[in-house]
């Protein structure tokens, strides 16, 4: 490993550098939310998953960087591009380590730290990524290929940093409409005694409140972890890794809603205290179980995995 390393280009191995280095801030800040919000601790998983993925990949980014390099043509657009982004997604790291320093363990550094690092290390391949022991640059189709495998162990880092507040609360509202929207249309139309007041719903042995965990963001994001690791793994072509990802959402979300229907007719029957506790772990948890059991089912009708020809990338 090390002399592989000290075969890359001198630009390239600097990058490493100062990207393992972001990779360290990283996972040192995810970690603390992975431990005090409980629906953040999939993250926990981030580093394994990333790992296994790398490491399954690693001998498709050897052949590659094997590739003989050569002057080929690439948009001049794109070394400015990718210089900006890498300077861009420096200052941010400065940035967030600034934010960290001063405040603590907070949601803007640490989205920073998992947003700039992707970006560092797609912007370090497009400018630096050569051949071995050679100065040229690999050409522009074949650092994309290196972009690509590396997709999945760069962004997961995304889905597992919370999300900023403001940004939280407005998907954790929409979410939380449709639910109580949904749960109200089928008791009137059951012709059950309901009421709905915002986020509340009055039934015959009390009063409902829907709240924010309710809505189902914990499961959209958990959910959304799962199908990424999942597609990553499993499925080859880019737009299948895409569906997969919107199908793991909007499994997701049907749960929920089924979930919530489960909850307001346990409440209805033997009233709301008794929603609360176990029957609302469970139920949550169930969610999980059931929306990991159709992905797994889905996999063999999207695509049945060929091992002598693996998948490119996310």
């Amino acid at each position: 490993m090390i002399s592989w390393y000290r075969e890359l280009p001198f630009n390239l191995r600097w990058s490493i550098i100062l990207i393992a280095g972001v990779f360290f801030l990283l996972v040192c800040e995810q970690s603390y939310w992975w431990r005090v919000r409980e629906e953040y601790m999939f993250g926990f998983l981030a580093l394994p998953f990333a790992i296994y993925v790398f490491h399954e990949r690693l001998p498709q980014i050897k052949e590659t960087l094997h590739y003989s390099p050569t002057h080929s043509s690439q948009p001049i657009w794109i070394p400015w591009v990718a210089g900006l982004g890498f300077a861009g997604a420096s200052v941010a790291v400065g940035l967030g380590a600034l934010i960290n320093f001063e405040q603590g363990h907070s949601q803007p550094s640490s989205f920073l730290f998992s947003l700039s690092f992707p970006i560092l290390l797609f912007s370090s391949i497009l400018l630096f990524a050569g051949g071995y022991s050679s100065k040229k640059l690999l050409p522009l189709r074949e650092r994309w290929k290196i972009i690509c495998l590396l997709a999945f162990p760069s962004l997961v880092w995304v889905l597992s940093t919370p999300i900023l507040s403001f940004i939280e609360k407005k998907i954790s509202l929409f979410l939380l409409r449709q639910v109580v929207t949904v749960v109200f249309f089928v008791f009137d139309a059951l012709g059950l005694f309901i009421e709905q007041r915002g986020s509340t719903l009055v039934l015959p042995k009390g009063v409902v409140g829907v709240a924010d965990a309710c809505s189902g963001i914990r499961s959209l994001m958990a959910c959304l972890f799962a199908g990424s690791f999942l597609g990553a793994i499993f499925l080859r072509r880019f737009w299948r890794k895409i569906l997969f990802i919107f199908m793991a959402c909007l499994l997701a979300f049907i749960f929920n809603i089924f979930r919530s229907l489960f909850l307001t007719f346990w409440a209805y029957r033997n009233g709301p205290d008794t929603i609360a506790g176990s029957v609302h772990d469970f139920t949550g948890f169930a969610v999980l179980g059931l929306t990991a059991l159709c992905l797994l089912g889905l996999i063999p009708l999207l695509e049945t995995r060929d091992f002598e020809q693996p998948p490119l990338g996310d």
